[in-house]
């Protein structure tokens, strides 16, 4: 029964270890393996601050928890930390200006503007999704229509959009930035239909520390 669960666990965590290195690689974040005294085990990337491998006490199971470390973060270099400029890929004037007046007009942090469009386009203007999300910050064509958007490519109506988009996150999640950053990715709905938590979604579940690591260090 031991021999079974170990190759259980194993087989878990080399499909854990190909889907984290299969996802887009725009930024990395840490992503740490959660396993409990009932042999369940969780990805996750919201564990708290602490050593690569540490314990917790978890009153559920009355016992622990074991968080492992299997991604470490490295988005940002050490000079990066030191400074509030993205050096990799850094944005053009033009469209640190427009982040800075979408800025202005919406009330939204330049550093979390430019913290969602580094995990969204990495500044690529001509960034297209798969699934038709266009430009800096990834505007869907409904998003696009709703704060009227003509050339979702242009990087002043692009991230002014964008940033019309997390103020009213902002306001319908009254201010949790886990939550907007969660609704921006996944959409609001997928948030309150798991009560008002962050949706199940690997790709989302990444997505908000992605985001947080790199807003942190800007601010």
């Amino acid at each position: 029964m031991r021999r079974s669960l170990n190759l259980s666990i194993s087989l878990t965590l080399i499909t854990i270890l190909i889907v984290a290195f299969a996802l887009p690689r725009l930024a990395k974040a840490d992503i740490y393996m959660l396993q409990n005294m009932d042999n369940e085990i969780i990805l996750t990337n919201l564990a708290p601050n602490a050593e690569p491998s540490y314990t917790v006490n978890n009153n559920k199971h009355d016992g622990s928890q074991r968080y492992i470390l299997l991604v470490e973060d490295n988005v940002l270099t050490h000079n990066e930390k030191a400074s509030t400029k993205v050096t990799e890929n850094s944005p053009s004037k033009l469209i640190a200006e427009a982040i800075t007046s979408a800025a202005i007009q919406t009330s939204i942090e330049p550093a979390l503007l430019h913290a969602v469009i580094r995990v969204e386009s990495n500044y690529n203007t001509n960034a297209l999704s798969p699934q038709g999300a266009r430009g800096l910050m990834q505007l869907m064509p409904a998003t696009s229509k709703r704060f009227n958007v003509v050339n979702a490519y242009d990087p002043k109506q692009n991230i002014l959009a964008g940033a019309k988009y997390l103020r009213e996150l902002q306001t319908l999640f009254n201010g949790n930035i886990q939550l907007v950053l969660a609704a921006y990715n996944a959409g609001p709905n997928a948030v309150t239909k798991y009560g008002y938590k962050i949706p199940p979604y690997l790709e989302t579940r990444l997505y908000v520390p992605k985001v947080l690591n790199i807003y942190q260090q800007l601010r």
